[in-house]
């Protein structure tokens, strides 16, 4: 068969034509997998190529009467195979191929990601216990259930596989050890891309590049998009090999992958040298920082403008302001001191030092400004030894006093009890100062600020790790930054515009105060907004926000305890942050066993609201005690997103 033209593929693909009857069997083992409400459309792209699009890509090769399958065959009556290619260990992803698995089939997996496919059980029987205190911030979409793999390969390595050769190329970057198969097929050279781009120059998701930068010592949780540098690298080492045709694990084929590669390098790049020009980090971190990173993603060459750092009024606060760790002690003329955060048992050691010097009488509150453990991890500790109460915004109240209930960075597991709540705005006296108490979800979506007010002119703002004087905190992704106009950095941004008063910054990692002029706050809102057109034309979902948001839709609580035989009542809360109504069906994935085990819920949720699904699950009297891992899916309209998003359940 000679090759085909551009076009000639096109057509067929538009056309769904049949070129030659294509061998293949169904596998009738696995015929009763759960995926009623996959939208499929096959297509036999040539003699030995046959194509399923739906929520996976499935493709299958034929030759001398056998199939091979890479990714998958997401079918519910999937073709019987005797090879399967896996470019990448995303569940979301694996769940289409591992259903083919039996034991005459060689399984194929990256050599870098072996552990994820063959020891997932580990991982998860730790992770109720790891996922604190973690500032590696890696994607949690993690296969449940191990998978065997025959062989596993990296660069260079050849598979020889019937009448084909197919070779390997590293291409890491959306995962970080994800690799691309190469082959020819009916004279048409094609790569099996995984997840490293997405249609005509897009890519599903950041959140899943961020990661360390261990040539400047740089942790995952401050490693934005990190791997975007990766990601690039790879792409244009597959535009190297001069491929005919892309083939991605999901969405469109790509026809053109030259046009599309270099979009989704010039729209990375253009994201990434936004992010540097106002990232807070530039000043904890310094210009290597912004040169290395600069390096990385943007090449040597290039330069970075970042804005001018803002305002530094003082070197040190008032001396009613007393800087411990990072914490702050505000002291009143009386000797009474209230704390701003309590992470470690040094700020309460330092505490208890000046109490019995005499230096404060009493400790009569601590306030909360975010949830991260080097502000909470012992508040609860504070609270009992000072005998004061501890207060909080209330729309963080939950994650502080549940934190088991919820995947986060940074998190402690020792919840504070008894939180005295403030209302968005409310205001409260404490001896010659005025507090007012807001909402202001900065460097994380759940995240407070107070502004202290003492006499007529000293007005201080404790804005948690939202800004510093250089740009904004958001260098995590998994914090949940969202960037609609009414929330995250746009809310706090337009707050800071609309206070009306001049005030001082307290970042109470920084001891110096710092204060944005009116022009620098439109400069950062102006440089945000440009984000979020660049970051629209990235992704492949209406809106932006599910991009950069892996928690749009999760599982409430995140860990649950219940005993054999006993109903479990799972939450399956989403945020829509599309601009219209969605209505999402919601269908769990228990261990085999369990009871009530695909019953779907569906939901209407208005558009940029949160709601939940209510489930039922029941493990049967007879599961052992352990940790058992619950995914679910979700569908909407033009997604079916299936293994999601998951949940520890503990039996006990």
């Amino acid at each position: 068969m000679d090759k085909l033209s551009r076009r000639e593929f096109i057509r067929l693909m538009s056309a769904g034509a049949a070129v030659a009857t294509f061998p293949f069997q169904y596998c009738t083992k696995h015929s009763n997998q759960n995926n009623e409400y996959l939208n499929i459309t096959t297509n036999q792209i040539s003699e030995h190529l046959k194509i399923i699009q739906a929520a996976v890509n499935g493709v299958l090769v034929a030759s001398n009467d056998k199939v091979m399958a890479i990714y998958g065959d997401p079918r519910k009556s999937p073709a019987k195979v005797n090879m399967i290619l896996f470019t990448h260990s995303r569940r979301d992803v694996v769940w289409a191929g591992k259903h083919l698995i039996d034991d005459d089939v060689v399984v194929v997996v990256p050599q870098k990601e072996l552990n994820y496919f063959e020891e997932v059980e580990k991982f998860w029987d730790n992770f109720n216990t790891d996922r604190f205190h973690d500032y590696s911030q890696q994607s949690t979409k993690i296969v449940v259930d191990s998978i065997k793999a025959s062989r596993s390969v990296r660069g260079e390595d050849i598979i020889t596989w019937e009448d084909f050769q197919f070779s390997v190329l590293d291409t890491p970057g959306y995962t970080r050890g994800s690799v691309t198969y190469f082959t020819v097929i009916d004279k048409n050279r094609i790569a099996f891309t995984g997840d490293l781009i997405y249609g005509d120059g897009k890519l599903m998701d950041i959140y899943s590049l961020q990661d360390a930068i261990p040539e400047i010592n740089v942790d995952g949780y401050h490693g934005y998009a990190t791997r975007a540098g990766q990601i690039i690298k790879s792409l244009r080492s597959v535009l190297d090999k001069d491929p005919d045709i892309l083939i991605p694990s999901r969405g469109p084929i790509i026809k053109n992958p030259e046009i599309a590669i270099n979009k989704l390098i010039e729209r990375l790049q253009g994201i990434y040298r936004n992010y540097l020009s106002i990232t807070a980090l530039h000043w904890y971190f310094g210009d290597k920082y912004i040169r290395t990173c600069t390096d990385m993603v943007l090449g040597e060459d290039e330069v970075v403008n970042t804005i001018p750092t803002s305002n530094v009024l003082n070197d040190n606060p008032p001396d009613w302001i007393v800087p411990i760790s990072n914490s702050r002690l505000l002291k009143s003329e009386n000797g009474s001191a209230f704390l701003i955060d309590c992470g470690s048992t040094k700020i309460i050691n330092q505490v208890q030092q000046m109490l019995d010097n005499g230096e404060i009488s009493k400790v009569e509150g601590i306030y909360i400004t975010h949830y991260h453990d080097d502000h909470t991890d012992k508040a609860q500790l504070g609270s009992n030894q000072f005998d004061c109460p501890v207060y909080s915004c209330q729309e963080i109240e939950d994650i502080l006093t549940n934190p088991m209930a919820y995947r986060m960075p940074a998190m402690t597991s020792n919840p504070i009890y008894d939180i005295q709540s403030m209302p968005d705005g409310s205001t409260m006296n404490w001896h010659e100062f005025q507090f007012t108490f807001y909402y202001y979800p900065g460097q994380t979506i759940y995240h407070g600020g107070l502004l202290v007010q003492r006499k007529e002119n000293e007005k201080f703002f404790f804005i948690g790790d939202s800004f510093s004087p250089t740009g904004i905190d958001d260098y995590c992704l998994e914090n949940r930054n969202l960037i609609h106009m009414n929330s995250g950095y746009f809310y706090c941004l337009n707050m800071l515009e609309n206070i009306k008063s001049d005030y001082l910054l307290i970042n109470q990692h920084i001891v110096e105060t710092f204060q944005f002029s009116s022009s620098q706050i439109k400069t950062l809102i102006k440089k945000y907004q440009e984000r979020k057109e660049l970051l629209s034309d990235l992704f492949p979902w209406d809106d932006p926000n599910y991009g950069i948001d892996e928690r749009w839709a999760r599982i409430y609580p995140y860990s649950i305890q219940t005993r054999p035989g006993a109903e479990v009542a799972l939450k399956v809360r989403i945020f829509n942050h599309s601009n219209q109504a969605r209505t999402f069906t919601v269908r769990p994935n228990p261990p085999s066993g369990w009871e009530n085990a695909h019953v779907e819920s569906k939901i209407t949720i208005p558009a940029r609201e949160e709601k939940e699904a209510r489930l039922t699950l029941k493990p049967t009297t007879s599961f052992s005690p352990g940790t058992y891992v619950i995914t679910v899916d979700i569908k909407t309209d033009d997604w079916e997103l299936r293994e999601w998003t998951e949940g520890l359940i503990q039996v006990i």
